[in-house]
């Protein structure tokens, strides 16, 4: 059987389907591992696992992805590289090795030592009980290769399906980790995610892939099938349409499959701009939920009673109605739509992409007053009392 790669647009259902599945897979007998990225995720699964099942059950397993390395990728086949049991993790925001705000490496860091042996300063703190998370999937892969790829015979032994959730995150190493497992593991693996939602990063450095499509053609190299879930259940039409305008060109088209729409809705849907001046009024007028690139954005002209989510804290999330602050790398699209997204924009990109498809009815974008002239949405005017 070969391993699959779905590509879940958003509010796809991509986590209905890893649900559904993998109950149909218990039904057989089966034993299910789902691996993601995010807290919030796991807790979902959980959630939605439970609602679906009717009960918990041992044969569906979720995991954080730095938790699977180390517990079954690591610590049980760690003696061919380091003989001190490692207890846990050490979550790094940057590379550890180099002194902050420098490119200088700490001495002593590098992988492998003057006898090629590897190294426990470069994988582990200073303790040599921690393992540093931007050097886990190196770790894994290194462990992997030394014990001729044990835990992938041991995680096809225990489970017979494996879900990669939020796949579109990882970068570098973790291919690598992918490809040992793709090679060596009867199971079969389905890896599910959205490269227009790339957001986050589990590790630092320049190994490739790093861009979208670096990811898609590994996985094409790896012998993946591609199947690509295009229905949106969250988004009416015109929200689809214009999240597609962000990649354009690059992904299937989208199609709503939201057909009915709630009646305290239907007076204002779709795509509007909204001059910075009138934030304060629209805010008032229809509550919605206002998406920036942080929290020093837009402090200027955002009311008290603004609700507010960062771009990237916002995946996973859907909302009524959504007020989008662009950031400046961000502007040209709302203004024309035609200008593409430079090659090193490719986080702006995606983060736009990911505003955009939180909002199920209406989208505002909140634009200067005086570019608001001639553009492609109409500029949205407070009701007169």
């Amino acid at each position: 059987m070969s391993n699959t790669l779905c590509i879940a647009g958003a509010g796809s259902g991509k986590t209905h389907k890893i649900i559904t599945e993998s109950i149909a897979e218990i039904n057989r007998g089966g034993k299910v591992l789902v691996v993601t990225y995010t807290t919030s995720n796991q807790q979902e699964l959980r959630h939605r696992f439970l609602a679906a099942f009717g009960q918990h059950s041992n044969r569906f397993v979720v995991k954080g992805l730095f938790s699977f390395y180390l517990e079954d990728m690591v610590r049980p086949y760690q003696q061919v590289l380091f003989a001190q049991r490692i207890d846990g993790i050490f979550f790094n925001e940057r590379n550890p090795h180099l002194k902050p705000g420098s490119t200088y490496m700490f001495p002593g860091r590098k992988e492998q030592l003057d006898d090629k042996s590897y190294n426990p300063s470069h994988f582990l703190t200073q303790c040599k009980t921690k393992a540093h998370t931007g050097f886990l999937a190196k770790l894994a892969t290194r462990i992997m290769k030394a014990s001729k790829n044990a835990a992938a015979v041991r995680l096809g032994n225990i489970y017979s399906q494996v879900y990669f959730d939020e796949v579109q995150d990882l970068v570098g190493w973790d291919y690598e980790v992918l490809k040992a497992l793709n090679k060596a593991m009867k199971s079969p693996i389905t890896c599910v995610g959205d490269f227009r939602q790339t957001v986050y990063e589990t590790t630092f450095g320049h190994k490739a892939p790093q861009t979208a499509a670096e990811k898609i053609a590994a996985f094409k190299s790896m012998g993946f099938k591609e199947e690509a879930l295009v229905l949106n259940w969250r988004c009416i039409q015109a929200i689809c349409t214009i999240a597609d305008a962000v990649h354009k060109g690059a992904y299937k088209a989208t199609e709503s499959a939201v057909h009915d729409v709630p009646p305290e809705f239907t007076h204002h849907l779709g795509a509007f701009i909204v001059k910075q001046s009138d934030v304060t009024d629209y805010i008032a007028a229809y509550d919605p939920m206002v998406l920036r690139w942080n929290v020093a954005s837009g402090t200027k002209f955002l009311p008290a009673q603004a609700r507010c989510y960062n771009f990237g804290g916002s995946k996973g999330l859907g909302f009524d109605r959504v007020l989008i602050l662009p950031a400046d790398s961000q502007m040209h699209f709302v203004l024309d739509g035609m200008t593409p997204f430079p090659e090193d924009a490719e986080t702006a990109q995606n983060k736009m992409y990911v505003a955009i498809t939180r909002a199920r009815y209406s989208l505002g974008f909140i634009v200067p007053d005086k570019k608001v002239e001639g553009l492609r949405f109409p500029v949205w005017t407070k009701p007169l009392a």
